[in-house]
This record gives structure tokens, sequence and C-alpha cells, in this order.
């Protein structure tokens, strides 16, 4: 390990993370205040509509976060590179934008939650636009997240000021959306913009035909963020089935909450590791190993001790942060409370060691498995537990994803968890060698 990458990697990591703990300030600044004037209800109105437009992001966004950050990151210094790959993902979510744009409309005319309440199914669906123009994959690639984060904090204090200053009622709640969407599409703006004048990106128009050929090389990924998605949001849809509103904004409110805390623990973590360790990889699958064993520990100790804080803090932090109408929130953050842990060991060992491995077939049927035991499990527990039961379905889901890519690696021969490495004298001795490189 050169001592100059390790700078770099440890510059992403703690400046990232500081910045996204700061960042997500916000939101806990923000909910308490909104919670208290939209109610449970309101909350799962927003969140539920949220859900379906959250098929039509993933369809722009097409997982070009993994497939064009691994293609920029083998040669970042490679200006020719960069505007090409851009320029593909840019065209390819304008086709896929106008895609999302009639499939959306038909949602919103057979839904009847979406089509009972159209102007806020319609500013929610703005969202979309702000996945078309994000260039996330190029700051992952060239490894400058941080600029990407300092952009997010000019995001989170627009939203936070635009929410205290103008919502005030229960029928503000279209307003509460409309400030949330501006913020996003803001930083979206700010961020393309940074790509084409300072980094210096050019882009290029590509004809359909090309353009079609790039969405077909990055299929797999794309299919399995859409699986991804049956168990993270389509329990949400199914949910809706079977409870009311306010029931959904119960354990909307849990997997908000634990999605903050994943995004704080995890997001710094794996965006800044995965083109670091991309590049490991692309050196020698020894060398990539090497490193991730080294990792993995002290990852897993840091997301462990704050998942013990969520179990025990939790009825204590949801009553305080959204109020007493939110009671029923608690038990699902307490079945929830893992889910940090779980997903950073996944992450670890399924985007960071099975796609830089080109594992990607394995992943995808793994992936789809856990989906449809999930939408089963899904309608079994929520006819009957409610809420609860969709949360528990959650929890086993992640964990039989995780247990797969551990086995799938073991029987491959590719042992990440060596009992050596996760001593706390190794571990207190790796992390003080990164902070000495």
């Amino acid at each position: 390990m050169v001592p100059s990458k390790n700078r770099i990697l440890i510059k992403n990591v703690a400046s990232l993370g500081v910045v996204q703990v700061v960042n997500y300030i916000f939101p806990l600044l923000t909910i308490p205040y909104v919670s208290r004037i939209i109610g449970p209800e309101g909350f799962g109105l927003i969140n539920y509509i949220t859900a379906f437009v959250s098929y039509f992001v993933l369809i722009v966004y097409y997982g070009f976060d993994l497939t064009a950050t691994r293609k920029i990151a083998v040669d970042p210094d490679n200006l020719a590179i960069r505007s090409a790959v851009f320029s593909e993902v840019t065209c390819a979510r304008i086709l896929l934008f106008l895609v999302t744009i009639a499939g959306f409309l038909i949602c919103i005319s057979s839904v009847p939650l979406l089509s009972e309440n159209v102007k806020l199914s319609l500013v929610l669906f703005l969202t979309v636009v702000s996945a078309l123009l994000t260039p996330q994959y190029v700051f992952q690639g060239l490894q400058k997240l941080p600029v990407l984060s300092m952009l997010t904090v000019v995001k989170g204090v627009v939203n936070t000021s635009l929410i205290f200053i103008f919502v005030a009622t229960k029928e503000d709640l279209l307003l509460y959306a409309s400030i949330t969407v501006f913020s996003n599409f803001l930083i979206s703006l700010i961020a393309i913009l940074y790509v084409i004048f300072v980094i210096k990106i050019k882009f290029t128009f590509y004809s359909i035909s090309h353009t079609i050929s790039i969405l077909k090389e990055g299929r797999l990924i794309f299919f399995s963020s859409i699986i991804f998605s049956l168990y993270t949001t389509t329990n949400i849809i199914i949910l809706g089935f079977f409870a009311e509103a306010t029931t959904i904004g119960y354990y909307t409110t849990a997997v908000s909450f634990i999605i903050i805390v994943q995004s704080v623990v995890n997001i710094p973590l794996s965006s800044s590791l995965y083109p670091y360790i991309g590049k490991s990889f692309s050196e020698s699958e020894e060398n990539g190993i090497v490193k991730l064993r080294k990792i993995v520990p002290l990852v897993f100790y840091f997301t462990a001790a704050i998942c013990l804080g969520i179990l025990v803090l939790a009825p204590f932090v949801v009553l305080f942060i959204y109020g007493k109408s939110f009671t029923g929130s608690i038990i699902s953050v307490q079945i929830l409370s893992f889910l940090p842990l779980i997903s950073a060991m996944s992450s670890l060992m399924g985007i960071q060691t099975m796609l830089n491995l080109r594992m990607d077939n394995l992943f995808l049927k793994i992936t789809s498995f856990a989906a449809c035991f999930s939408l089963v499990l899904n309608v079994l527990m929520g006819y009957y537990f409610s809420y609860i039961g969709t949360s528990i379905s959650y929890l086993l889901t992640e964990l039989l994803i995780c247990a797969s890519f551990y086995l799938i690696l073991k029987n491959k021969g590719l042992i990440l968890f060596k009992k050596e490495n996760f001593k706390f004298k190794n571990v207190i001795t790796q992390v003080q060698n990164m902070r000495n490189m």
C-alpha cells in the first residue's frame, strides 16, 4: 500500500464521513418539527408515493453509480475516458427518462392513492429529473467525493431553511414535498455544472443504437438494483394493501431512521472504498482480497457498536425526534436496528468483492432469490402482523443475502473473515497503521 494512496483513502472516508454526519443532522433538525405537523398519516402518504417514484428513479440511475464508477476508476486521469463515460451515461439516462414519464402516467391513472393525490404525485415524480442530472459516478470514480458531499451540505442548508420558513400547518404537505424536490434538483444541477466547467468533462451525443448497447452492457447490475428494491421498497407498497396511511407512516418512519443511520455509517465507507478497492482488484485479485481482509474487522466493530446503540436507545430516540404520535415506530426501529451491520457486511462481500471480481451473474441470482423470498414473506407477514411483520421480513431478507454472499465466497476459497484479524489487538494496530500512512 503506497502512502499517498492511503492518504487519499483516509481523506475520502474521513472528510466524507464528517460531512455526511453534518448533512444528516439537517433531517434530524427538521423531522421533529415536521413530524408534529403532518403526523404519521402525512409521512405515510408521502412515503407511499415515493415508493412508486423510487422505481422510476432506479430506472434512470440504471446502476451507473457502479458500472460507470468502475470504468472511470480504472484510469481516473484519462480525460477521454471520463468524457466518454459521462456522455454515454447522460444519453442513456435521457432515453430512460422518457420511458419513465409514460410509465408514471399509467401508475397515476391506475393506482387509487396516486390518482387521489395527483399534485403530490407529480411533484414527487420530479425527483426523477434530479436522478437524470446527478453525476455522482464521476465523483466516485475520481475519488472526489468530498466535493459532492459539500454540495450536499448546501442542499441541507437550503432545504432546512425553507422548511422552517414556509411549512407551518398540515395543509402544507404539498409545499413540504416541493421543498425537498427543489433541494435535490439544486444539488444535482450544481454538481453537473461542476463536472462540466471545473473537471472539464466534455459531453457528446451518442446515437440511439450506441446508447442501447450501453444499456445492454449494464443490464445485469440494473436488474440487481431493481431486484434489491423488491425487498426495500415494494414492501411498503404491499403493506399498503393491508394497512392505512398511519400504519404505513409507522413503518416508513422506522425505515427512514435506519436509512439515515446507514447513510451516515455505510455510504462514506462504501462510496470511498469502492473505487479504491476496485483499483486494487484490477492490479491483482490477491491484492484486493488482502486489503479487504484488513478493512472488514474495522467496519464490523464500528457498525456493530452503532447497531447496539440503536437497539437500546430506540424508545428514547423515536419519542424525542418524532413525538408521541409515532410510538408505534419504536418496535420497528428495534427490529431493524442491526441492518447497518448486515448491510455493511453484505456490501463488502457483494459489491466490493463479487462485483469487482465480475461475479455479476452470481450476484444477480442471489438477489433475485432473495427478492422472491421477500415478496412471499412480505405478503404473509404483512397480512398477519401488519408493519411489524413487514419489519421482520426486511431483516430476514437482508440476513439471507448476507449469508448467501458469505457461503458463495467461501466455496470459491475467498475468505474475508479471518479470526486473527478480528482480535482487538490486531484491529487497533491496523487503525494505527492507517493513521500513520
